[in-house]
């Protein structure tokens, strides 16, 4: 058996380590602290040579989060866009899911920010307000019942996937068998789901009751990964499964109660465990040979306390953290980290952007970048001096004379050095 086969079929690796850094947090123009970035020795690097970016959802700081390097240095870009959930990126869009909306972003393409080239502005185009549906994973330009949707999510209120309507709150596409009816009850926090060959296939479900919020009960144990093909679960006696995806022939999916990163194999029973997490794992994208996955501190509440991650952490002294694990798949083991400290407690979601190394977005809080932001088709009958081409656009422009600038965006965050974070094993 090859070196990878041991690491993926043998037990799980642990990680250990804990954090010796003070943090230093930094005030926002709206008076708010901001978080504080803590990389491994080499993550800078290692996301320098995938050629392209993270991008980072954080549900209860509402941020969406840009990491990228510039000058062999990492840097962040928070902005505010709301309780901020599913990711789905393609070369021309960037969807964001929360609460109660979805959120299309258009890249404009390249232009120069403050000094800075920057080769993918993301711009909001449009909101949907698809209503209570607790929106959880998102997927752009995906297909299901021979029918290809701009977007669907997961609705977890409503226990559903579902796809974006122009007319309705949303339009339902499946539900599991038991759930007996569409309404707002919750009864399995269906929550994250994958494609296979661009078509939905597979989903995760943390119970199957037919109570609102019957899930609950059972959140160590009752958990499930189901295919939709075969109208089956694949993997059950999980602990509130998440972030379901299809890699390279496999269904990688993370054991969120568990505090587990692995795979799905019926022959072996179900899911198979390759690397424990230091935290609520949540959130997943592949570059290359490695998985990324999404880290949160579980909720200082009884629903936290009562999670079976709590007892193993401690028994195992290992301190909860928020913030990026990215595992090496040909060895099993934690390659590169990155612990984020301060008001960021929670990630949902993590995404990768390919051949987008310097990426940029106002946000909704730079009315100036908005204004200077013109972005036109090149084949329209009608003349115009947007070329769409590298554009000096200032996020802090030149007051006139009866103009009354006041302070907009959010501010940077705080990047320690190279190896302030927890080493890795």
């Amino acid at each position: 058996m090859s070196d990878q086969e041991q690491a993926l079929h043998g037990a799980p690796a642990r990680f250990a380590g804990a954090d010796t850094v003070d943090p230093t947090l930094m005030p926002t123009q709206d008076g708010e602290a901001v978080p504080r970035f803590l990389p491994s020795p080499d993550f800078a690097n290692w996301l320098a040579q995938t050629a392209g970016s993270l991008v980072m959802s954080t549900y209860q700081s509402g941020r969406l989060i840009f990491l990228y390097v510039e000058d062999g240095q990492l840097q962040v870009l928070d902005r505010v866009v709301g309780t901020a959930m599913g990711l789905a990126l393609s070369s021309r869009h960037l969807w964001v899911g929360t609460r109660e909306q979805v959120w299309k972003f258009a890249n404009t393409g390249v232009a120069t920010v403050d000094g800075k080239l920057k080769d993918a502005v993301y711009m909001p185009r449009k909101g949907y307000f698809v209503g209570p549906c607790d929106t959880h994973d998102v997927l752009a330009d995906v297909r299901f019942g021979g029918e290809t949707h701009e977007l669907a999510f997961v609705a977890t209120s409503f226990s559903c996937i579902a796809a974006l309507d122009e007319r309705y709150n949303f339009r339902p596409l499946w539900k599991p068998d038991f759930v007996p009816m569409l309404v707002k009850a919750d009864f399995c926090h269906l929550n994250g789901f994958a494609a296979c060959d661009g078509a939905i296939a597979y989903a995760t479900l943390c119970g199957r009751t037919v109570e609102a919020g019957g899930w609950r009960e059972n959140r160590n144990a009752g958990g499930m990964v189901w295919d939709l093909t075969a109208n089956e679960p694949v993997a059950t006696g999980m602990g509130m499964p998440h972030s379901p995806r299809w890699y390279r022939d496999r269904l990688w999916v993370l054991n969120s109660a568990a505090g587990q990163f692995g795979y799905v194999d019926g022959d072996r029973g179900g899911f198979v465990a390759v690397v424990d997490c230091p935290g609520f794992a949540r959130g997943l994208t592949f570059i290359g040979d490695y998985a990324v996955i999404g880290l949160s501190q579980l909720r200082a509440n009884s629903f936290g306390a009562s999670m079976a991650l709590t007892e193993k952490l401690q028994q195992s002294q290992v301190k909860q953290r928020c913030g990026l694990q990215i595992v090496d798949l040909r060895t099993g083991r934690n390659a590169h980290w990155l612990t984020i400290t301060g008001p960021v407690t929670e990630l949902y979601d993590v995404a990768f952007n390919p051949g987008v190394r310097h990426p940029y977005s106002p946000g909704f809080r730079e009315p100036a970048l908005h204004q200077q932001r013109v972005h036109l088709p090149l084949d329209s009958r009608f003349p115009h001096p947007y070329s769409q081409g590298v554009q000096p656009l200032a996020t802090k422009p030149q007051a006139r004379r009866g103009d009354a600038i006041s302070p907009t965006g959010a501010a940077d965050s705080a990047v320690a050095p190279a190896g302030e974070g927890t080493p890795a094993s």
